[in-house]
């Protein structure tokens, strides 16, 4: 699995690729790791694409580069998609599978979050996953995750039940490589006040940043792995893109420290 990052990205699945280039690149290189895919990631991708010498050179972390940077760093990408309501999930389980992938697929149950979180659970090994993602409906605040009955609280992360809803999910806090963090794929989930009070929340639970679009979002194919339009980024203790990578334990390069 991967996530398609390309030229002008500001995310913190950029962070993981630019912590990956700076493991991988030859003696001397590096690149400052601040989540912003500006000119010298892009620069750095098409040198190791290059440098590969079987990838195609276009500078853009597709499936075939993802693979080739996360190769031997025991690191998962996952998947939970909501199949209950609209068959239009369909088009990215379909997608999800097609690249390789294994997606955890929620349908009706008694407590769907609550299913979903153990799926996940049991998927993940302890501090591998460095991207999880939600592929669902949503809406400002609300991020459908799998049908239940009862509460609201067993089908969807939603603002209206923030207490209640940190309890569910924080297990899965200890599943993220340190350089993690975890994205939702429906439309205008991070739109408005209400969604940047349930990202910030979940980014608290999970001790990763969280970003949701504030746009309508597309599903199958490629837009699959990416986000349609801007989007918001919630961070574990506030703050921002830039001040989150600093805070990353740097990594050692052929014996010498990242430069920032």
């Amino acid at each position: 699995m991967y996530s398609l990052l390309r030229y002008g990205d500001r995310l913190p699945s950029v962070v993981a690729v630019q912590i990956l280039l700076n493991r991988k690149m030859r003696q001397g290189a590096y690149l400052v790791v601040d989540g912003i895919y500006g000119a010298k990631t892009r620069e750095a991708v098409h040198g190791f694409q290059l440098e590969k010498g079987y990838l195609i050179a276009d500078g853009v972390v597709g499936q075939s580069t993802w693979r080739a940077l996360s190769e031997g760093e025991n690191l998962q990408v996952i998947d939970s998609v909501d199949l209950t309501q609209s068959k239009d999930m369909g088009y990215e389980d379909a997608a999800i599978r097609g690249a390789g992938g294994v997606p955890v697929v929620n349908f009706g149950m008694c407590n769907g979050v609550q299913e979903a979180m153990r799926q996940i659970q049991a998927q993940a090994g302890a501090g591998n996953v460095v991207l999880l993602r939600f592929h669902g409906h949503g809406s400002p605040g609300s991020m459908g995750v799998a049908v239940g009955t009862g509460s609201e609280i067993s089908s969807e992360f939603g603002v209206t039940f923030l207490d209640s809803l940190a309890r569910f999910v924080a297990p899965l806090a200890g599943i993220f490589a340190p350089f993690g963090s975890a994205e939702l794929h429906g439309c205008r989930v991070g739109a408005g006040r209400d969604g940047q009070r349930l990202v910030s929340a979940l980014a608290s639970a999970w001790g990763v940043p969280v970003t949701a679009g504030v746009r309508r979002q597309l599903g199958g194919g490629l837009t699959t792995f990416r986000f349609e339009g801007p989007t918001f980024t919630g961070f574990p203790w506030g703050g921002d893109l830039k001040g989150w990578a600093r805070s990353l334990p740097v990594p050692e390069v052929h014996g010498m420290s990242v430069s920032r």
